[in-house]
Formats: C-alpha cells, sequence, structure tokens
C-alpha cells in the first residue's frame, strides 16, 4: 500500500459518507420490509467499511515497503498499460453488435489478461473461455438480458 491508496481511501470514504448523509431523509424499513432508503444506506456503511479497511491497510504498511514501491512514477511504468485497456475497451463497445456477445467478450478478456496483464496463452484463453461462458450464463441464460448474436445471428 502507498499513499495513492491513503488518498483514494480518504476519498472513498468521503463520497460513501455522503451517502449515507443524503440517506437520511428516506425511510428505511426493517430488514424484512426494506424503505427505499434501506439499500443506499447499506451501501454507503459498506463502501465505508471497505474505505476503513484500505486507509488501516496503508497505514500499517512499512514505510521502506512504500518507498520502493514508489519509486516508479505511476504514470511512468503504466502508463502504456492503461492506454492499452482503453483502446481494447472502446474496440470492444464498437465490436460487440458486429461480433456478438460472446466473440467479443472473449476476445476482450483475451487482450487484457495478455496486453495489459501479460498472461501465459493457456491461462488467458482458459480464463477468457470461463469468463465468457459464466457472463453468458448469468446475463442470457439466467437473467434472460438479450445480448448481441452479430455475425452469428443466423446460425442461432
Amino acid at each position: 500500500m502507498n499513499r495513492y491508496d491513503k488518498i483514494s481511501g480518504f476519498v472513498w470514504l468521503g463520497v460513501s459518507l455522503g451517502i449515507i448523509a443524503s440517506t437520511s431523509h428516506y425511510n428505511f424499513g426493517t430488514l424484512g420490509k426494506p424503505g427505499t432508503g434501506f439499500v443506499p444506506l447499506l451501501s454507503g456503511v459498506i463502501m465505508a467499511g471497505l474505505s476503513l479497511g484500505i486507509i488501516l491497510q496503508a497505514a500499517l504498511k512499512g514505510k521502506e515497503e512504500n518507498k520502493e514501491k514508489e519509486k516508479g512514477s505511476f504514470f511512468n511504468a503504466r502508463w502504456p498499460k492503461l492506454v492499452a485497456a482503453l483502446i481494447i475497451l472502446f474496440a470492444y463497445a464498437l465490436l460487440l453488435d458486429i461480433l456478438g456477445f460472446i466473440l467479443a467478450t472473449f476476445a476482450l478478456v483475451l487482450f487484457l489478461l495478455k496486453i495489459v496483464e501479460p498472461t501465459k496463452w493457456h491461462t488467458a484463453l482458459s480464463q477468457a473461455a470461463v469468463t465468457t461462458g459464466a457472463c453468458y450464463l448469468l446475463f442470457y441464460i439466467v437473467l434472460k438480458v438479450p445480448m448481441p448474436k452479430g455475425i452469428w445471428e443466423r446460425f442461432f
């Protein structure tokens, strides 16, 4: 953990406290019969707890470890990967209707695992297949969300 973790922890703590404060005029209801303010309040409390956990972890880590991690600038070390991830995500959005959900999602995960966070080919292929299959199963089969079929439309 480094100072960026502390900063982001405090920012998200502020956001979560704002969410908690903004739910004060809603009816919370009960656990069995939740009101309109129940989910926002619960979300704010969970966010605050996670933010405090990040802040606590960052504060408890040794200063030498933080200095070693901060030697390279964030932008110098990670800038190319950030740009690659953004290009891949924009390409996914553009090609989703053309290629269809299955092929586009498989390609998205594969490229992210090979370009942004390099892994072995067999690992990247298997994780891309499992991720695509799980998303298809959850959204298309279970939740009945219509997915773009793209070039595969005539086959299905």
